[in-house]
């Protein structure tokens, strides 16, 4: 990897789901199967979905209803991500990459429930990710989809780094699954952890085992008034 690659890199953007979090490859398939939601409900809503006939703000919203008709509340949602763990080194390496002086980014269609159960929100400058609300007595009332999910990450990434004065060359994703492929088609350097399908090779710049997040720190070096210091370690 050329020091180039790196050089002008201000912005690092993260997906969730087997990236951040290891012990699930999607969040919402979690879920279902761990709360039995009906199946055959589940699977059309997907297949409309793809089908066009409705859009991801109602596949969201069916998704809430299935898991809130099959007993899903805050308290039983939490028990299922306490089966779940962080990546290694995950908030090392967020802390110290925000310490570096970059900046950092959610794009995920995954709950901010996991999100803010193994890391918190204020580690990250912007977050795009779904969110789901409860009441009072934990029980599910609702949600907010996020716009920025699947072949949406790409605008999402856009977004973000029109929000931050940078182009999307600026910009690093680190992701693991194929709705991850447009926004690492655009971004300045395509990293892929643990990559769930093959397809992510044919963008990744750099491929990480699983476990690998902590190489992240070999590959991008403190900044200092938009500048690197110090030399990273090229592979």
């Amino acid at each position: 990897m050329a020091l180039s690659e790196i050089a002008d890199i201000r912005l690092v953007a993260f997906d969730l789901d087997g990236t951040l979090i290891e012990g699930t490859v999607f969040i919402w398939q979690t879920l279902h199967q761990a709360f039995s939601t009906d199946a055959l409900a589940r699977r059309q809503a997907a297949e409309d979905f793809r089908a066009g006939r409705i859009d991801y703000r109602q596949w969201f919203e069916e998704d809430l209803r299935l898991l809130k008709q099959a007993g899903a509340d805050r308290r039983g949602m939490e028990r299922v991500l306490a089966g779940l763990r962080p990546a290694q080194g995950g908030r090392r390496v967020l802390q110290e990459l925000r310490r570096r002086g970059y900046r950092l980014a959610v794009i995920s269609g995954s709950l901010d429930l996991a999100l803010n159960y193994f890391y918190s929100e204020e580690l990250f400058d912007h977050v795009l990710i779904n969110r789901v609300f409860f009441d009072e007595k934990g029980h599910i009332r609702g949600g907010r989809h996020t716009p920025y999910d699947l072949d949406r990450k790409a605008e999402g990434l856009r977004l973000l780094a029109h929000k931050e004065g940078i182009s999307t060359a600026q910009c690093a994703f680190v992701g693991d699954n194929v709705n991850d492929l447009e926004v690492m088609r655009i971004a300045g350097l395509a990293v892929a952890i643990d990559p769930k399908r093959p397809e992510l090779l044919s963008f990744a710049r750099l491929v990480l085992e699983r476990g690998g997040l902590p190489r992240l720190l070999e590959i991008f070096p403190a900044r200092t008034a938009g500048r690197l210091t110090g030399q990273p370690v090229l592979r």
